[in-house]
């Protein structure tokens, strides 16, 4: 992967969650009555009913543990990680609130704060600007990059639990307040829970 420069989507995030749940009916009743529901699609939230991770048998801990060592190993010897998660169909893995957790499981994995902030913002700029050399640069904060922050209460390099709660957020130039970034989640959660009522 480093000889051929790969890009490596590092997410621990989706293989933990699902560890997490292997054989345990009560996380999965859990994640059914978890707040971050209100944030799930109604046909993601069909997929997560009818998942059937809690009925298998057996651990999945040690290939958990390989995961991050590996994961590790990459960081270590330079491969370009990004973090995210897409698989929406697996219970617990809300969007958005999963990066937040793979954020953590980089974290825990022995990755330092800076290694999963560039993880998640920087290396993701280099990636796209390689495939499309013509796009307006993001990930980093330099004159003529896209404007893309986020305004914590605190330093992520301290404690990456603040980015859970921001302050406020510009996206492309646009200006979020925190009460802006609770409508939209609102709207969210009121379009879905429309959407997922008997008719």
């Amino acid at each position: 992967m480093l000889r051929d420069r790969a890009f490596v989507t590092a997410d621990l995030n989706t293989y933990a969650t699902i560890a997490r749940q292997w054989g345990r009916p009560d996380v999965v009743d859990a994640i059914l009555h978890g707040p971050e529901l209100r944030y799930v699609g109604p046909a993601n939230r069909i997929y997560w009913k009818h998942s059937d991770y809690q009925k298998r048998s057996g651990s999945l801990d040690a290939t958990t543990a390989f995961l991050a060592r590996f994961v590790k190993a990459m960081s270590d010897a330079g491969v370009p990680l990004i973090t995210g998660t897409d698989a929406p169909t697996i219970p617990g893995l809300a969007p958005g609130f999963a990066l937040h957790d793979d954020l953590d499981a980089l974290q825990r994995a022995g990755l330092t704060r800076y290694q999963v902030l560039a993880a998640a913002t920087r290396t993701p700029g280099a990636m796209i600007r390689r495939a499309q050399p013509d796009a307006a640069p993001f990930g980093t904060v330099a004159v003529g990059s896209r404007a893309d922050l986020v305004l914590s209460a605190g330093n992520p390099l301290a404690d990456l639990a603040t980015l859970r709660q921001p302050l406020g957020v510009m996206a492309n130039g646009r200006w979020y307040a925190r009460a802006d970034l609770q409508a939209l989640l609102d709207d969210v959660a009121t379009t879905y829970a429309a959407a997922a009522a008997p008719r």
